[in-house]
């Protein structure tokens, strides 16, 4: 049954090509969506903890979204696929959306592109573009929003274009994030962090571009110290960032031992 699983989400992952349009491939649940919306995790999911939870778990609370999705790339903009393979997070994906309440209210899907355009345009042409639309938000840590802005990414001079594109397809909700657990931050207070990803006009995003404080308790939660935390033998440390769901996954298969 294991490798028949993970078949199917290879075959999943073989799909979705980064040469051709950007497309969605749901490997758990379908596109029918509620009209009260749909909240979308963008991650690596290397490995899914805590803080993925309770980040989903506000984001449908504060926009009463009815389901949810988690979105992986099969391809980083700029990280190399290290510690888990593809599949094994898709599998952890998989394993976290069957423990969501209702039952079938949490979906998965993985796209071959990395960029946020790109995804938000494959998610309005899966979501968005039937008869009256859904609403789609989705949630962004700081420190990846700090990549979508960044002018590096794109053709010269695309930015503004590639923003605008971004906010005719979806919302977008930032969650602050303690520096400390990314490598790629500048050591910014939260009130900082709001008012820097609010400085940008609502020309540009039509007032479609949200602030979540995170809560303390999970800022400083994050797979690189889950990963770090394994490395080191702490497993305890390791135990209380990771879903309880996903515990026995990470410890039986041996991931991020070295």
């Amino acid at each position: 049954m294991l490798a028949v699983n993970q078949e199917r989400l290879q075959r999943a992952l073989d799909s979705v090509s980064i040469g051709e349009p950007p497309r969605i491939e749901l490997t758990l649940g379908e596109a029918t969506m509620p009209s009260n919306g749909l909240a979308v995790l963008d991650s690596s999911f290397n490995p899914p903890t805590r803080a993925h939870l309770h980040m989903i778990d506000a984001a449908t609370k504060t926009f009463g979204m009815g389901r949810s999705l988690l979105l992986l790339a099969k391809q980083n903009a700029d990280k190399p696929i290290v510690g888990a393979s593809l599949v094994q997070r898709l599998e952890m994906m998989e394993a976290i959306a069957a423990t969501a309440e209702p039952p079938g209210s949490m979906l998965c899907g993985v796209t071959a592109h990395p960029l946020f355009v790109d995804k938000a345009t494959a998610l309005q042409q899966l979501f968005g573009d039937r008869e009256g639309g859904v609403r789609i938000v989705v949630l962004v840590g700081f420190d990846t929003w700090v990549r979508i802005v960044d002018p590096k990414y794109y053709a010269p001079g695309g930015l503004d274009a590639a923003l605008r594109d971004i906010f005719r397809a979806v919302e977008v909700l930032v969650a602050s994030r303690d520096p400390a657990s990314a490598s790629n931050l500048e050591p910014l207070r939260t009130e900082e962090q709001e008012a820097l990803v609010l400085s940008l006009s609502d020309e540009v995003t039509g007032g479609r571009l949200h602030f979540l404080r995170n809560d303390p308790q999970v800022a400083d939660l994050s797979s690189s110290a889950v990963r770090k935390a394994v490395a080191a033998g702490d497993g305890s440390s390791a135990r209380a960032m990771l879903p309880d769901c996903l515990i026995s996954f990470v410890e039986e298969r041996g991931l991020y031992t070295s």
